[in-house]
């Protein structure tokens, strides 16, 4: 039971990680404009958090800032008006060296409103650890269950 589990977590995060998520209903995005900002952990490690922009996100951006252009030209009637909010999206085990910050990113969603995990080979190789445990395991049981 435990090698089936291992095996059914690993082959979903390999999944995800190489974008077959898109053939099961998953959602899946290529972000833009991206941004990676490194972190120390205490044991010396560095994580990296990216953050995207989506083309539809873009296009509201740009057309806010576009409006807020527009509307500053009225400032001296109507007041200041608004800065427009520029929003991004946090993606999860994108690969990045830290020097320069990658053009696009493909990212999946797994479930709506969840976290955003990049199409990268550092999540296939997490995914691949509970997917050869649970192999391994379901191969030994499948031969204890052989050997009686």
């Amino acid at each position: 039971m435990g090698g089936a589990v291992l095996f059914a977590a690993g082959l979903f995060v390999v999944v995800t990680g190489t974008g077959l998520s898109g053939v099961l209903g998953m959602r899946v995005e290529t972000f833009g404009r991206i941004e990676c900002h490194d972190t120390r952990t205490e044991k010396g490690q560095t994580v990296w958090h990216c953050f995207g922009v989506t083309p539809a996100q873009q296009r509201a951006n740009d057309a806010e800032r576009k409006r807020v252009a527009q509307e500053s030209l009225r400032a001296h009637v109507d007041g200041t008006p608004k800065r427009a909010e520029f929003q991004r999206v946090r993606i999860l085990f994108a690969d990045h060296d830290g020097r320069t910050d990658p053009e696009t990113i493909t990212a999946t969603q797994v479930f709506d409103g969840g976290r955003w995990y990049a199409h990268s080979s550092m999540l296939v190789g997490y995914g691949m650890i509970p997917l050869l445990l649970g192999a391994g395991t379901a191969a030994w049981g499948g031969y204890l269950l052989r050997k009686r």
